[in-house]
């Protein structure tokens, strides 16, 4: 699976890295720390999220600065993105 921005309108980001079963795992801001979340995509849409033409390498590399932490599976994800370099973005419908 491709990674993807998507975005809310509270411009809140979060990267989608993953689907397992029904569910989208992604990468957003949750205690204070940027943890990986696992979501159905009627879920993601329910809170305001939109796929954003962002780049997931440029997002991916903001989020390992991210002052308050990252967990160890989001920071796993985050180094995925950065060195596997892969364009395009995924539909949520």
């Amino acid at each position: 699976m491709q990674p993807t921005v998507i975005i809310n309108h509270h411009r809140q980001t979060a990267i989608i890295v993953a689907k397992k079963g029904d569910k989208l795992q992604l990468i957003k801001l949750s205690k204070g720390q940027l943890t990986v979340t696992a979501l159905t995509a009627s879920e993601i849409e329910a809170l305001g999220y939109q796929v954003s033409d962002y780049s997931p390498q440029e997002a991916a590399r903001s989020y390992l600065k991210h002052g308050a932490g990252v967990s160890k599976h989001a920071r796993e994800c985050l180094e995925e993105i950065i060195d596997s370099q892969l364009p395009g973005t995924l539909s949520l419908t």
